[in-house]
């Protein structure tokens, strides 16, 4: 049997799994009718053959089809199997894999766990598929490329409006990269909280953790830079200290971006919000003073706009005073250079793409080859 017939065996017996009956009162993502979301679920799964990312490896060196067919075959937690059932997340996870963009948060505090969720889907997707089987698992245990432990956080995936557009896959995902990301602290899915106790320490990842998150999923250093840091070089500079070869956020975060994304790679900034939209006011977590993480794509110079990843997949703009525009159903959306910078408080990115103000060049042209 030559290789193209061993992967279109791969996707013929996932896709019977895919053909088995899937739940009939859990509610499929976008409202969808069983056999559209089966039809685009079956499209995704051949995608992925042409494509050849079933044979991608993981951190283990095992091939992307073996943890998709964990999920189809393999012992599960039995309240998953129940509900949302084997069929849906089976599809689920190879929709996300396919198609990144459609991971959201919904309406819950996750944006900086959903940026890397849709960092690794896109990046990494054989670990992807790799964390999300072993959390489905019966243990629900994943060691990551860190050396950490992923651990499911909730044995229950029941569905709720404030779930809203996010998949049970990516609810699993999340919730337990917000446990992970605060160890000492316990993550409530439902009141969508850290808790203390019995105490309620709010929503949302710090600085720390978030940092502890990227480098435990990714399995590399990432450098990040606030206006905390900001703050201090303005203090060296004046106090007659040469500040020059010390990264500054307010001075270099466009080079930073522009030098990282022509290389090919994402840089995740965090924007205070003065003020947000309903329906996503709750997720923001005040209607009057919101932090939220994104993902940027693109610095774009001539038409003075940055390009970013929006994990809340907004329907509307729901950044109040600020010229955002929508670009896609995926959350591609634009915003001023200008308004950007005003919002932006935190940035991190790959160390090696960017060593630091006194080696910075002009960035790469496209057709110059790619940093990494």
């Amino acid at each position: 049997m030559t290789d193209h017939e061993d992967l279109q065996e791969i996707v013929d017996r996932l896709e019977e799994h895919l053909d088995l009956p899937v739940h009939p009162t859990y509610p499929l993502r976008d409202r969808e009718i069983v056999g559209i979301w089966r039809k685009r679920s079956v499209e995704a799964l051949r995608e992925l053959g042409s494509r050849g990312l079933l044979t991608r490896k993981d951190a283990l060196g095992k091939a992307l089809h073996e943890s998709l067919w964990a999920v189809a075959d393999a012992p599960m937690v039995a309240s998953f199997e129940d509900a949302p059932g084997r069929t849906i997340l089976l599809g689920e996870l190879i929709r996300n894999i396919v198609h990144p963009g459609r991971i959201t948060q919904g309406l819950k505090g996750t944006c900086a766990a959903t940026c890397v969720e849709i960092y690794v889907a896109e990046r990494d997707p054989a670990e992807y598929a790799r964390i999300i089987a072993g959390l489905v698992s019966p243990t629900g245990q994943v060691a990551l490329r860190s050396g950490g432990e992923l651990v499911r956080d909730e044995d229950v995936l029941e569905p709720d409006e404030h779930e809203y557009r996010r998949s049970p896959v990516s609810r699993l995902f999340q919730v337990a990269c917000m446990e992970f990301a605060y160890p000492e602290l316990d993550y409530h899915n439902a009141e969508d909280g850290q808790f203390e106790g019995v105490k309620n320490t709010g929503t949302g990842l710090s600085l720390g953790a978030f940092d502890r998150l990227l480098v435990g999923i990714t399995g590399h250093r990432w450098e990040t830079l606030s206006d905390g840091h900001a703050r201090f070089a303005a203090l060296f500079k004046q106090l007659g200290l040469d500040t020059s070869g010390v990264a500054d956020l307010h001075r270099d975060a466009l080079s930073i971006i522009e030098r990282v994304t022509a290389a090919g790679e994402a840089v995740f900034a965090t924007l205070e919000l003065p003020k947000v939209r309903s329906p996503v006011r709750r997720a923001a977590g005040s209607a009057d003073h919101a932090a939220h993480k994104i993902r940027v794509l693109k610095l774009d110079r001539p038409n003075g706009t940055v390009l970013y990843d929006d994990p809340m997949d907004p329907q509307q703009t729901w950044f109040e005073g600020i010229r955002t525009h929508i670009v896609d159903r995926y959350g591609r959306c634009t915003m001023p250079i200008a308004d950007f910078e005003k919002l932006l408080v935190e940035l991190s990115y790959p160390p090696e793409l960017w060593p630091g103000p006194e080696q910075a060049r002009p960035a790469p042209t496209e057709t110059q080859p790619e940093s990494r």
